[in-house]
């Protein structure tokens, strides 16, 4: 047999296993005079209410005596419904359910199942009367083919499947003398209706029919005491959003594209379109001639980065003349709203004059909608940061395993982001913030950065030096209360690296093809071993095959960013001064010097002089050892040249290493025709010890790079090619400089390169 489920949107909980404390009086009947309502505190007023609003919670029902809230859950966590009273502040839990509604009423109806229409047994909650005992309603007692759909108050509505009638016809149950007494509901069109569970007002309930394939649909308003329509208006979609009042009807309407809400008069077949910018959420209802509802916000770009649920941004509350179009504000954010007996509105939100708490929307002295705090939560309302300890300045030591930061919030329950932007590159990551802050600090929020840069969530390669910003969003978990926004700034700087192109600290390595394209390959510590690992590789220049000679100079021209020098054909030196950006590591070319076709090998990177600045070695074909020292000048990069050696012509290749045996200058390998290496260790005065040999085979490489500190141990290194690249790490030691070496895959062969440098 088919069960209808109830369109709309439910006051009830799905899957509902609620463990609660305490167990509420319950009678049969609504008590038939209304008792007033509860006098409110006006929005900034000074007077404090006694009644409390749960935190974390949401309203759901709302009587002459109390309100009905439901605690926000996550996860399989239960919640609890509470009463609690106008009159003195004190509440009830109410027993467990797995369906727990109400509405306009001090009755609250519960049910063991969660579904609506598995319920045989209904039990009704007087929530005026404490001491009373609940009143149970047996649908079999109707007969088993009625089924429950929900409830207005004491008024249950249930759906008959009638062989003669025809199925699904809404009855309205009420209990006399004990007993369930149904009664059909007349003037409905001959199609199926159903409870809208979100429309209704004090003895009036919105039936929503055509719920069948290809039915006519309409909006039916039904009076509860004589169980009969008076007045039904065609709609569209199939939308949920209703509301109804004691002079009108309204019901959200679409074409498909837009969304828009349709008011009319109680009775009147005509209605009228109001332009709202569309719903996606509870919060429409109405007050006599006035729709309330929540204006649609925006949720923050980048807020759900992680695949994570991201809040509901405040949404404002007003209320819309169905007359004129004026449009009054109430609410800074509110996050529900439910009718009340005496036809005003009591709604959970806030703003920053009176703060958090359920508040009652109801004509003021000029007629239009005013907000008046009813019960506070003891909230305040805005999230503010009383502190941090987010850096201003970090080192690459410090930053080498991540740095941790932290904010000091004057509430915890929020859900926080950080984005993270370099400045001068505009790299940018959001994360999000750790929000379950520890007992000791509970209202402290987290974030450890790793340290990587910021290209990708996932990126392994280290953060680059220079300035960053930080900003922290930070919303109240329950939607409620606007949204902070902070911000600062700390700098990451390391020592310059001759071969750091990209800025980040580590080493870089240009590599030349066939063709004379030119592609900077990254390289990083790897996790284990002393070793280096691929960080990627990427095209940066062309036209470079019209070069015999390029070096790797280090700064020669003033700047922090490593220089690169390079000898053409026709034996002008040019230099191409380092940016910092990996992206373009090299800037526009310019000629430093002419008649540099005499020399046969070139290399530079170290500072042989002690001034700080990194200098260039030339052999002549006479076989001279010439030093030309940094200048930091771009437009003279070179001092004049001394000669500061001879018989340098049985080498076929000088590598300028840096500091390689521990000592304060830089230092120079030379490798012979035999393929035995030679360490000449620097004076730091342009001139440099005795030799000492290293050892035989280094023939074996077409390329030894000096790249400086590879493997982040504060000691230089060296990277030798043949196409494939080995790294021997160094150790600091002159008489053993190099540890084993190790293989890797930093240049990988699709790269195609004949030279690296």
């Amino acid at each position: 047999m088919m069960r209808i489920r109830t369109s709309g949107r439910r006051l009830t909980a799905a899957a509902v296993t609620v463990v609660l404390a305490a167990t509420g009086g319950v009678v049969a009947a609504v008590p038939a005079t209304a008792a007033p309502a509860p006098a409110a505190v006006a929005a900034g007023a000074a007077e404090e209410s006694p009644v409390r609003f749960p935190v974390n919670a949401e309203v759901v029902g709302a009587g002459t005596t109390g309100f009905l809230t439901r605690t926000n859950v996550t996860g399989t966590a239960a919640p609890e419904y509470r009463w609690t009273r106008f009159a003195d502040g004190s509440s009830t839990v109410l027993p467990p359910a797995a369906l727990v509604t109400g509405g306009v009423s001090d009755v609250v109806v519960t049910g063991e199942a969660a579904e609506p229409s598995d319920n045989r047994v209904l039990t009704l909650h007087d929530m005026a009367a404490p001491s009373a005992a609940p009143v149970r309603v047996d649908l079999d007692l109707l007969g088993a083919n009625h089924y429950f759909s929900g409830a207005v108050g004491s008024t249950l509505v249930v759906l008959v499947d009638d062989e003669e009638a025809g199925p699904w016809k809404p009855h309205l149950v009420t209990v006399e003398d004990g007993r369930p007494v149904a009664r059909p509901v007349t003037g409905l069109p001959d199609t199926i209706c159903d409870l809208n569970v979100s429309a209704y007002a004090t003895g009036t309930a919105v039936l929503d029919c055509g719920l069948g394939m290809n039915e006519p649909r309409s909006r039916a308003v039904v009076d509860l005491a004589t169980a009969a329509v008076v007045s039904a208006h065609p709609n569209g979609y199939r939308m949920p959003e209703s509301a109804v009042s004691a002079t009108h009807v309204a019901w959200e309407e679409s074409d498909g594209r837009t969304a828009w809400v349709q008011a009319a008069r109680i009775g009147s077949a005509e209605s009228r379109r109001i332009e709202t910018n569309g719903f996606w959420d509870d919060g429409l209802q109405l007050l006599g001639g006035w729709l309330a509802y929540g204006e649609p916000s925006r949720i923050d770009e980048g807020q759900d980065t992680y695949g994570g649920t991201a809040p509901r941004a405040p949404r404002p509350y007003v209320a819309r003349s169905l007359d004129t179009g004026e449009k009054v504000p109430l609410l800074t954010h509110y996050s529900s709203a439910v009718p009340a007996p005496d036809g005003s509105l009591l709604v959970r939100g806030g703003g920053p004059a009176a703060g958090e708490g359920l508040y009652r929307v109801a004509p003021g002295a000029d007629g239009r909608p005013a907000a008046a705090l009813v019960a506070p939560t003891g909230q305040a309302t805005a999230v503010t940061l009383l502190g941090t300890t987010a850096p201003t300045a970090l080192t690459g030591a410090q930053l080498a395993g991540g740095v941790g930061m932290t904010w000091d919030l004057s509430r915890g329950d929020v859900f926080a982001w950080v984005t993270l932007v370099h400045t001068r590159t505009g790299q940018r990551q959001q994360w999000p913030v750790v929000t379950a802050p520890a007992a000791s600090a509970p209202h402290t929020v987290s974030w450890h950065w790793n340290g990587k840069e910021l290209t990708h969530p996932e990126a392994t390669r280290p953060a680059l030096n220079g300035e960053y910003t930080w900003e922290l969003q930070a919303l109240p978990d329950d939607g409620i209360g606007p949204e902070l926004r902070a911000t600062g700034r700390f700098t990451v700087t390391r020592p310059a690296g001759a071969h750091d192109y990209d800025d980040n600290g580590t080493a870089d390595v240009f590599v030349r093809d066939t063709s004379g394209g030119l592609a900077l390959v990254g390289t990083q510590p790897a996790p284990a071993g002393d070793n280096l690992a691929h960080a990627g590789a990427w095209k940066v220049g062309t036209g470079w095959q019209i070069y015999d000679r390029v070096e790797s100079a280090g700064n020669v021209a003033g700047t922090p960013a490593p220089d690169t020098l390079a000898r053409d054909t026709a034996g002008d030196l040019w230099l191409y001064q380092g940016t910092g950006d990996g992206a373009k590591p090299l800037s526009g070319r310019t000629r430093v010097g002419t008649g540099w076709g005499i020399y046969q090998h070139i290399a530079g990177g170290s500072d042989l002089t002690g001034d700080g600045r990194a200098d260039l070695l030339a052999t002549d074909k006479a076989s001279g050892l010439w030093l030309y020292p940094g200048t930091g000048n771009a437009t003279a990069p070179l001092g004049p040249r001394k000669q500061i050696g001879t018989g340098w012509g049985i080498y076929n290749q000088l590598t300028a290493t840096g500091d390689l045996a521990g000592a304060s200058a830089g230092d120079l390998l030379a490798r012979d025709a035999d393929g035995v290496l030679w360490l000449y260790l620097g004076k730091g005065d342009g001139t440099f010890a005795p030799r000492a040999r290293l050892g035989a085979g280094w023939n074996a490489y077409t390329d030894l790079v000096g790249i400086g500190d590879g493997n982040g141990d504060g000691r230089a290194d060296l990277l030798a090619a043949n196409g494939k690249a080995y790294f021997y790490a160094g150790t600091g030691d002159w008489s053993a400089p190099f540890k084993p070496v190790k293989a890797n895959d930093v240049l990988p062969a699709d790269l195609g390169y004949n030279t690296a440098f």
